[in-house]
């Protein structure tokens, strides 16, 4: 029976969640469904059963989502994560947490998109704790292998490094071409360099924040297979290699393409969280702080940080003339923990107090 944790301080979600996989006509079949309110209580019982599969939310009390995925990431780092997240933090969401979460649904939950994300999630828990168990080092003291091996990773790594695809291609042929024929046929050779090899993509891989599934390849490629010749270990090293260098490449030619209106939907979306700023805006979208302000200022007419106090402060009226909210309460609202800073940025902006607009 797979174990699976469900965290979320809403009481409807963790109802919701659990009706759908236990429903008799569920495909996700023998669930053993575990509830948590919170980051704490989910850690408490991550020790007790040890689930196979967590979805979680992000707002939570206590510790939330994000600080549970950063000490599951330490603790558990092979434990399949699926986030669920509000619309409106969704692209915050995104960014913020780490690589290894399988799928982001969105609140209301899609019953498909569900079922899909917890096969999926188990699916990779398969394949993560075989790979896990194949990285163990078989124990051999025999220099001349370690050398051999150690000198070529080193060309290899130079070649993730530079994302040059043809010498990484070259420097693996080349390897197989001058390697000792009697090493070729030696199991304990051909075992180590799949286990360091192994492990020296999976450094590259973290680097980049890419996951398994990103390289579109059968995870099978990625086991150790102990009666494998050299032959084959060497080819589908270089497919592997190869996928990585292509995927790495892509991946920051995407980001290279900016979308200034995309950038300015991120901030509609998220004016209101207190930690917005600049800096996150572009590092969410992977450019530099200059170069950003630059040309959103000569599109829109106002810079980044003037147009996401003018998004709040519009609200802030909003708030203050039409609610009889505490000014407290409204600049929490609009993303300010601090209520006398509020209330300067607030009348510097309208060049009245908010108790004053209030009265007109």
């Amino acid at each position: 029976m797979t174990k699976l944790l469900i965290v979320d301080d809403e009481n409807w979600v963790r109802d919701t969640i659990k009706t759908l996989v236990t429903q008799a006509s569920s495909p996700i079949k023998h669930m053993d469904v575990m509830e948590a309110k919170n980051g704490i209580e989910a850690l408490e019982l991550m020790k007790i059963v040890q689930p196979e599969v967590v979805i979680t939310d992000m707002k939570m009390p206590g510790i939330d989502g994000k600080e549970l995925l950063e000490i599951m990431e330490k603790n558990y780092p092979h434990l399949p994560v699926i986030v669920l997240s509000g619309y409106h933090d969704f692209v915050y969401t995104k960014q913020a947490i780490k690589s290894k979460v399988i799928e982001y649904l969105l609140k209301p939950v899609d019953e498909r998109e569900l079922f899909q994300a917890i096969e999926k999630s188990m699916e990779m828990k398969k394949g993560l704790e075989h790979q896990h168990i194949n990285y163990e080092m078989i124990s051999i003291n025999r220099p001349e292998i370690s050398e051999v091996i150690q000198t070529h990773l080193k060309n290899v790594f130079f070649d993730f490094k530079e994302l040059n695809a043809s010498l990484f291609l070259a420097h693996m042929q080349q390897f197989s071409n001058e390697t000792n024929k009697s090493l070729k046929t030696d199991e304990s050779f051909i075992i180590h360099l799949q286990q360091k090899f192994l492990m020296t993509i999976e450094e590259v891989m973290r680097d980049h924040q890419l996951r398994l599934e990103d390289l579109k390849i059968d995870l099978l490629k990625f086991y150790i297979n102990r009666s494998a010749r050299f032959e084959q270990v060497i080819e589908k090293q270089m497919e592997i290699g190869h996928a990585i260098i292509t995927t790495i490449e892509r991946n920051r030619s995407l980001k290279k393409k900016l979308n200034l209106e995309e950038i300015k939907d991120y901030v509609d979306q998220n004016y209101d969280i207190p930690d917005i700023s600049l800096d996150v805006v572009a590092k969410t979208f992977f450019i530099s702080k200059e170069y950003l302000t630059t040309v959103f200022k000569k599109k829109y007419g106002y810079n980044i940080t003037e147009y996401i106090i003018s998004l709040r402060m519009e609200k802030a009226k909003q708030l203050v003339m039409n609610t009889t909210m505490q000014y407290k309460t409204i600049a929490e609202k609009v993303g300010y923990e601090d209520p006398p800073y509020f209330y300067r940025v607030f009348k510097k902006y309208f060049r009245i107090s908010p108790g004053e607009m209030r009265k007109t």
